[in-house]
């Protein structure tokens, strides 16, 4: 008789199947570097588990291509290859350390991952940016060997409650969210940002929001998401 996965039906199903149109719309996006390369996580509500991508590839994921860890890393179901058992302190370390994050994407998206080779913050110029909840400079992680205890402590040193992404200096870009949708978007604007930001070199470079603006662009957008969708009133 065949043993049923824990991948199968239920809350860790439920997730698994949004890891993998998570996945399918980095691709989609056109966020990613040429090689697909990232890996994508989410906690499984009241479990103590996340799911995680088990290649290093972002490219075709399906339900056979995840691993289930418990927060210490330890695997519970699944496989991890090579490139992505070296990373996984790199997700749970968060989860551990921030209780409010439910999702994790790391990428090597090319703008983003220009800034960390530069060693440089993405300052908050971009309206989008603010929208996801980046309203301060996007941190860079100073840089140590891949997944290594020296990388992770790097990490976490810039990784403070309310940032949504930090940059992985001479590596890549790790982007948060309370879900997966939020982390997605998270990547999705900070990527644009670069692009953007190093578009406006040309032209004199961009001008970060003043604080207070930012501060009312936060409030405007809490209003009008509490007022909710609007609908033509029933005649």
């Amino acid at each position: 008789m065949t043993q049923r996965s824990r991948f199968d039906s239920g809350p860790t199903h439920e997730i698994a199947v949004q890891l993998i149109g998570a996945a399918e719309q980095l691709v989609a996006r056109d966020v990613l570097s040429p090689s697909l390369h990232g890996n994508l996580s989410a906690r499984v509500p009241e479990t103590g588990h996340v799911l995680l991508t088990a290649h290093s590839s972002l490219d075709r994921v399906t339900l056979r291509d995840l691993a289930l860890l418990d927060l210490q890393g330890r695997l519970v179901e699944g496989f991890l290859d090579p490139a992505t058992h070296e990373i996984v302190e790199m997700h749970t370390a968060i989860y551990r350390q921030r209780p409010e994050v439910g999702a994790i994407i790391h990428t090597h998206s090319p703008h983003a991952t220009a800034f960390a080779l530069a060693g440089r913050p993405i300052e908050p110029c971009y309206e989008a940016l603010v929208r996801v909840g980046v309203t301060t400079a996007v941190p860079v992680a100073g840089y140590a060997p891949r997944g290594s205890e020296a990388s992770v402590s790097n990490i976490l040193a810039q990784s403070e409650k309310g940032v949504w992404a930090v940059l992985l200096a001479n590596h890549g870009l790790l982007a948060f969210g309370r879900d997966l949708s939020h982390a997605l978007r998270v990547t999705i604007a900070v990527e644009e940002a670069a692009r953007i930001v190093l578009l406006a070199e040309a032209i004199g470079g961009a001008r970060p929001i003043p604080s207070e603006m930012i501060a009312q662009a936060e409030a405007r957008a809490s209003l009008f998401a509490r007022a909710g969708t609007v609908s033509p009133p029933r005649t």
